[in-house]
């Protein structure tokens, strides 16, 4: 996909002093337009920070987890109306058999899962706020063994753990937050109304490609490392996940530019993974 970013060409400036008021109403406009951003900075500061009961860490997460659970709950309702479900089978027996075992290697054992199995081609899992796993049949046909399946069940537990949906919520509502009261302080001047409106729309990217992608290739990261620990507690080779990056990488179509990607090259997480494993002594 490709972004193009369209800017407003600013009036030329006339030699009878016009410019010298150009520069003033700017000076003007820096100090609301920064107090804006530094009032949405603090306001997320102070909100945004709480201890992660599963890792003890301080995060940037402003809302509460049973309040994303409670949003998601209907998203989730809503796919399992809409794709087939396996109740029973050996796919579903496979994919209870390795949750179980990895999902009691968490910080999280001994809570309640919503777990489906999904009977689509898509090569796919993931979580949701309020402990749902998704796990389609495609993925299963993909992976070579057991071991490979827990690395990427033990991927998704880790977004669990570490809060990634909250954190990521968070620096979405922040960014979007700093991008409203930027441009309102602009826009109180009918002079460069629209110029206000373009700047919105120009932040509301920025903040999208600088903020919340980035973060969430950095997520995926994390959730790749920590997935790696829960899968070597629970008895599986952690060297699978290496080789499941690889399997990934090879049946994969054309993928999207990382720069423009929630999800790190596939390269760069085998190879993180391969020198987490060798630091750790896996």
């Amino acid at each position: 996909m490709t972004h193009k970013l369209k800017f407003l060409n600013g009036a030329r400036a006339k030699n009878d002093g016009s410019s010298l008021r150009v520069r003033s109403r700017a000076a003007r406009l820096r100090a609301p337009v920064v107090s804006g951003l530094a009032a949405a900075g603090l306001l997320v500061s102070v909100s945004g920070c709480s201890t992660n009961p599963y890792t003890g860490e301080t995060q940037f997460a402003a809302y509460d987890d049973a309040q994303l659970s409670q949003a998601s709950a209907q998203a989730w309702q809503q796919l399992k109306a809409q794709t087939p479900t396996l109740n029973s089978g050996a796919q579903y027996q496979r994919v209870i058999r390795v949750w179980n075992r990895v999902a009691a290697a968490t910080p999280k054992a001994g809570e309640s899962w919503d777990v489906q199995v999904f009977n689509s081609d898509d090569v796919n899992a993931f979580v949701m706020p309020g402990n749902r796993v998704g796990v389609y049949t495609g993925l299963l046909d993909l992976v070579e063994n057991d071991d490979q399946l827990a690395a990427v069940l033990g991927h998704e537990a880790a977004h669990a753990i570490y809060r990634h949906a909250n954190q990521r919520a968070t620096r979405q509502a922040a960014a979007s937050t700093a991008v409203q009261i930027g441009a309102s302080a602009l826009g109180g001047n009918e002079a460069i109304g629209a110029s206000a409106q373009q700047i919105g729309a120009l932040g509301s990217a920025a903040a999208n490609l600088g903020v919340v992608l980035p973060y969430s290739r950095n997520a995926e990261l994390e959730a790749d490392l920590a997935g790696v620990d829960y899968m070597h507690r629970a008895g599986f080779d952690a060297s699978a996940a290496i080789r499941l990056w690889e399997v990934m990488q090879t049946s994969g179509g054309q993928r999207t530019a990382e720069f423009l990607s929630t999800h790190p090259n596939p390269d760069v997480r085998q190879q993180r993974i391969r020198e987490y494993i060798q630091q750790k002594g896996y």
